[in-house]
């Protein structure tokens, strides 16, 4: 579906603190040549109410399950746009700030207009969202390259009704980038009364709750607001290190709470 929208792992330290509990760090990437392993980002915006949109839900899916298997560094998020909300299904876990960050992807790549399902691997690829084809030669393409940026650490704190604080430090050369933080339900299922995909049950992975950008910088602190579920055992933090002109993703972590 369519609709216009006018552009406007060196080691790796993981560590969560959950309820007060503190895991120990888990070594995760190992340094090669001031490089660091190939990550891949893949950026999903999909909507509940398009009806276009659950073949690309479950090809994000296989691709988290089958990236948890092979111990890639693939990191998924499923944002989910709010102008379809306009066909008569509110999608609960949509954001007009994830439609906006879809816009200016549409200006990056000249494209006419928005459109659900679409994936964007990289900060740099972008396609149909259920092409399987496309995603499978985006992820080896970006997997043959190495990561710029290393994140020593990502460590989570989290206890139930509070904010969840996010500490980080990271080694590589961050000048003109952001640091991305998104806060992910790793599994939503809903029954959907309305709209395009009325009467189905959907399951959506991964799916972006909340969103923090700042400046980049090899170390700092950011903050995301009290969560609107429970976080613990159904929540992640993944972090992204973007350039701001060129779009492409040069390294990335993410931290499981549980």
């Amino acid at each position: 579906m369519k609709f216009k929208i006018f552009p406007a792992i060196a080691f790796i330290a993981l560590v969560v603190v959950a309820c007060g509990f503190k895991k120990s760090p888990k070594p995760l990437q190992a340094k090669s040549n001031g490089m660091f392993e190939p990550v891949a980002v893949i950026e999903l915006f999909t909507s509940q109410g398009c009806s276009s949109c659950p073949p690309a839900d479950a090809l994000l899916a296989q691709t988290i399950a089958a990236a948890k298997t092979n111990g890639k560094k693939i990191f998924a998020l499923s944002f989910h746009v709010d102008y379809w909300n306009r066909l008569g299904w509110a999608d609960p876990f949509s954001n007009a700030a994830y439609s906006a960050r879809q816009s200016s992807y549409v200006s990056h790549f000249g494209l006419d207009g928005a459109y659900t399902p679409q994936m964007i691997v990289n900060g740099n690829k972008e396609f149909v969202g259920s092409d399987n084809s496309l995603l499978t030669q985006s992820l080896a393409d970006a997997l043959k390259t190495k990561a710029e940026i290393n994140f020593t650490s990502l460590n989570a704190t989290f206890a139930e009704g509070k904010p969840i604080t996010v500490n980080y430090t990271t080694e590589g050369n961050i000048a003109g980038a952001k640091i991305n933080f998104a806060l992910v339900s790793l599994n939503e299922t809903t029954n959907v009364k309305r709209g395009e995909n009325g009467g189905r049950t959907l399951t959506n992975e991964n799916v972006v709750r909340q969103w923090v950008t700042k400046t980049a910088n090899n170390s700092g602190e950011i903050t995301f607001a009290n969560p609107p579920v429970s976080a613990k055992n159904n929540t992640a933090i993944v972090a992204f290190v973007q350039e701001d002109k060129s779009f492409k993703i040069t390294g990335a972590a993410m931290a499981v709470i549980n």
